[in-house]
């Protein structure tokens, strides 16, 4: 008897720990919740503060619960994981609002003058190392700032070659690259030794004079792109849509 209601007192814990603390750990990290777009702007702040008010509320009174002499040890407990529930929850919103507002803010000033785009380059990689909840919209801001036309500002290549580096190497988890568009970007003259970027969009890119020695571009489109002078030696190009090579028909059937 004693052996079954430790392994059901088990199968519990382990039912809790996946469907509430491992959901929190995802909702941290950005494997769930890349929908919520209100996260970094004010409704996720009104958000973040009403959650805020609702525990400092609930504490003195689950203390004055979990304290009292003659109450029931169950409802103690329950009141006490409830609030440590609670606490879970707002610290791990909190963590993750902040990166999303430390994003929006940086992400604002990638558009701007250049000061801002150098500081906001800057900011992108303090905000991955932080944490990798806001990777992949990370990914997408460089590579929409990489297929935008070159700004005629001071020490702007030097910029994008920034930018192109914190896609190219392990800043960013492999998971936020996927399906990364960078078809018509100016990246003549970049420098992407070693890069990972399978499975890139590069369809009509400007490479001409890059080095992307021993990149790993498998499954990369590259179907328009300018090639002239590119180093491509060692490059890992295996299942890749290469210029002036016709796209594959699909099997009969698919």
């Amino acid at each position: 008897m004693l052996s079954l209601r430790l392994g059901a007192r088990g199968g519990i814990i382990a039912a809790v720990d996946e469907v509430v603390f491992q959901k929190l750990v995802r909702f941290e990290e950005g494997i769930e919740g890349q929908g919520y777009r209100w996260l970094g702007r004010p409704v996720g702040l009104a958000l973040g503060l009403g959650m805020l008010l609702a525990t400092t509320a609930l504490t003195p009174v689950a203390w004055g619960i979990m304290l009292a002499p003659d109450g029931s040890q169950l409802v103690a407990k329950l009141v006490g994981g409830v609030w440590i529930f609670t606490i879970a929850v707002t610290l791990t919103y909190w963590r993750r609002q902040r990166l999303a507002a430390h994003f929006e803010a940086a992400h604002r000033r990638l558009g701007g003058a250049a000061p801002d785009r150098q500081r906001a380059l800057v900011d992108l990689i303090v905000n991955s190392r932080r944490g990798r909840a806001e990777h992949a919209r990370i990914a997408r801001a460089l590579a929409a700032y990489l297929r935008a036309a070159p700004a005629d500002q001071p020490a702007e290549s030097e910029r994008r070659q920034l930018a192109f580096g914190i896609l190219a190497d392990q800043t960013l988890t492999m998971r936020a690259k996927e399906r990364l568009d960078l078809s018509g970007a100016v990246l003549t003259g970049i420098r992407g030794v070693n890069a990972e970027l399978p499975g890139v969009c590069l369809r009509g890119a400007d490479l001409r004079g890059a080095r992307l020695t021993r990149a790993n571009l498998e499954g990369a489109d590259l179907r328009d792109a300018r090639l002239d002078g590119c180093d491509l030696t060692g490059a890992h190009l295996a299942r890749a849509l290469l210029p002036g090579v016709a796209t594959p028909a699909p099997p009969p059937g698919a």
